[in-house]
This record gives structure tokens, sequence and C-alpha cells, in this order.
């Protein structure tokens, strides 16, 4: 595979994962699995991912042919993948934040300032973050923080799911494969003394 059959592969998995990560957010959101169940939200998204990883994995090594898919190969493409959904899940949970569902992202990021400010609630820097509470509000809704977020989050999760997964997914050469021909070596012709 190529650097741009890598990163091209790695962008078009990416794209889908993350697409089907926001489709689970989407799913999330309707079952309030954030507020009621996180667990069971991350069960989702981990359900997700893996299925994603272990095919595009076994795709590769498939593909790799004779010279194999080596456990750095496949852990790079799952870094590279997760970069990529990190991305379209950023964008995707910024419109489901600010757009789809903005009444209910507002009430669930001010329940977690309130909690925040409860621990903060007999100490001198509490005045200080009831004052700074309308600003991080707002940064929970910011787009770039929430596609800085996405990318963040997968690469970590996905990343770890890869250590793992990859183990099994890496393919040793084929020694026995034909090698490419070899240029012939030039003969030195005998001295004559």
């Amino acid at each position: 595979m190529t650097n741009k059959q890598f990163w091209q592969r790695a962008s078009n998995w990416g794209l889908i994962c993350g697409g089907a990560l926001f489709v689970m957010n989407l799913i999330g959101w309707a079952l309030k699995l954030e507020t009621t169940s996180t667990w069971l939200y991350e069960l989702l998204l981990f359900i997700v991912i893996c299925p994603v990883i272990v095919y595009t994995g076994r795709k590769n090594a498939q593909l790799a042919g004779p010279e194999g898919y080596s456990y750095g190969r496949a852990v790079g493409f799952v870094f590279a993948m997760m970069l990529f959904a990190g991305i379209v899940y950023g964008v995707g949970r910024f419109l489901i934040v600010n757009f789809i569902a903005r009444d209910y992202y507002d009430a669930l990021n001010a329940q977690t300032m309130e909690t925040a400010l409860a621990v903060y609630r007999n100490t001198p820097m509490y005045d200080q973050m009831l004052g700074m509470r309308d600003m991080m509000v707002g940064m929970m809704a910011n787009p770039f923080i929430l596609i800085i977020n996405g990318i963040w989050g997968l690469v970590i999760k996905g990343g770890f799911l890869g250590l793992i997964l990859c183990a099994f997914l890496k393919k040793n050469p084929d020694i026995f494969a034909a090698a490419p021909a070899q240029p012939a070596l030039e003969q030195d012709e005998p001295k004559n003394e």
C-alpha cells in the first residue's frame, strides 16, 4: 500500500466510522443516554469502533499481499483513521449541540457547571468560578473545542483499541513468495599474470 493509498483509505474509513458515531450520538440524544446511562452510551460507541477496526485491519492485511502487514502499520492506520473519524464526529457533535438538540445540551451543560460549582461553594474560588460559568458553558458549544475533543477522544479510545486489536490483525510476510529479480552482478574477468 502506497502512502497515498494509506491516507485515502484512512480518510474514507474515518468518514464512515465518524458518520456511524454521529448516528450513535443521535441515538444517545434521543434516548437521553448521556444523562441516564453513560456506560450504555460509551458501549454503543465501542460497538461501532471495534468492528470498523477489525474489518479494516483484515482488509488491509489481505491487500498487503506477500509483503505482509506489520503491527506498526496496522496501529498507524488505526490512529490515522481515528483522526479522520474524530473530525467527522466533532463536526456532527457541533451540529447536535448547537442546532439539533440545543435546549437539551444547554440544560446538560448548565447542570454540569452547577455540579462543578458545588465543589467550590465554600471556597475563596467560588466567586471567580461563578463569574466564569457563562464563558465555560459557551465553550462547551464552541465548534473548535467540540472538534478538538472529538479528535482527541477518538484518537485515544480508538488508538487504545487499535493497540490491542492490531496484535490479532497483523500478517507476517510470506517468505516463500517469489522474490523480485535481482540485477545480475558483473563478473570480474580473470586477470592474466
